[in-house]
């Protein structure tokens, strides 16, 4: 049977690449270790770890075995986080997932309005592109998400916050600074800096392109607005981002005009239908609504 003793001695060689660090980190002696290692090799029927020269390295299987051992070693991490939180009357947890943008436009001043009220609560933040925010959410891995739509998801509610639009943005001094609107035809043969090819937006954006029969040069791409902001900022093209939300300013080097036709997309709080909030999930709601800027709001799905 494997012992968590044998396992910490693995685990120990794998972080430290030694048997001398593992008995550092384990304050045991080097046989010691040799001989959990060696007891877990038997166990499991096959070597972890062979020698060459004075170095010890993993085998195939050893670094196999290792990445199971590391995902339950985070689950025994998160036990011990509960542990410390509960013997230190903390008042709880709360993991969020949200988008690139909103952490650059709006989590400080969400943080700051949730901390006033629970001061002694743990906040987790994850930060994933809009595709995965869904994933962290019905993994369970999440207790909500901030994120744009659209999206749709039978398992989980999306409470709208705040309503935005897509915006053209280019250099300062750029031909189309005389224009109060831009529209596809305005960016034929344009260097167009895009997000990423599995961006959401992003086809969104090209779909409607495609349907306007205007093609523009691709040569640049970024994963997040701010990235993209930044490469329009240093003139290297034009794009079209979004959603743009009241009070939010860019780069003071990029002009802003608005985009037609329009591309709608909400900022929402995401959590499981089949769920209950919670009064955490309930409070972090609270501070949202208070720390964004006002703005349309929408009836939750």
């Amino acid at each position: 049977m494997i012992t968590l003793r044998q396992v910490d001695a693995f685990r120990a060689v794998m972080v430290t690449g030694t048997v001398t660090g593992a008995s550092v980190m384990l304050e045991i002696s080097q046989p010691a270790v040799t001989r959990l290692i060696q007891d877990l090799e038997r166990v499991l029927g096959f070597n972890l770890f062979v020698r060459e020269g004075r170095q010890i390295l993993p085998t195939s299987e050893g670094r196999m075995f290792f990445s199971e051992v590391e995902t339950a070693h985070l689950g025994l991490d998160q036990l011990t986080r509960s542990a410390i939180n509960i013997r230190e009357h903390k008042e709880g947890g709360l993991r969020v997932v949200t988008i690139p943008s909103v952490v650059t436009m709006f989590i400080g001043a969400i943080l700051k309005v949730f901390n006033s009220a629970y001061p002694n609560v743990a906040v987790s933040l994850e930060v994933q592109p809009t595709q995965r925010v869904f994933e962290y959410i019905t993994s369970g891995q999440c207790d909500l998400g901030l994120s744009t739509l659209p999206m749709e998801s039978p398992l989980i509610i999306s409470k709208s916050v705040l309503r935005g639009q897509s915006v053209c943005i280019f250099p300062k001094g750029h031909r189309l600074g005389h224009k109060s609107k831009i529209t596809p035809k305005d960016l034929e043969n344009e260097e167009f800096i895009s997000y990423r090819s599995d961006s959401l937006y992003r086809h969104r954006v090209d779909q409607v392109f495609s349907g306007a029969e205007v093609d523009r040069k691709l040569r640049y791409e970024a994963r997040t607005t701010d990235a993209v902001c930044k490469l329009v900022a240093s003139g290297l093209g034009v794009s079209v981002i979004g959603p743009s939300f009241p009070g939010v300013h860019l780069e003071p080097s990029i002009e802003v005009r608005p985009f037609s036709p329009a591309l709608h997309g909400d900022l929402a709080l995401l959590y499981l239908k089949h769920r209950e909030s919670g009064r955490l999930i309930e409070a972090f709601s609270e501070a949202v609504v208070q720390a964004l800027p006002k703005g349309r709001r929408r009836r939750s799905r």
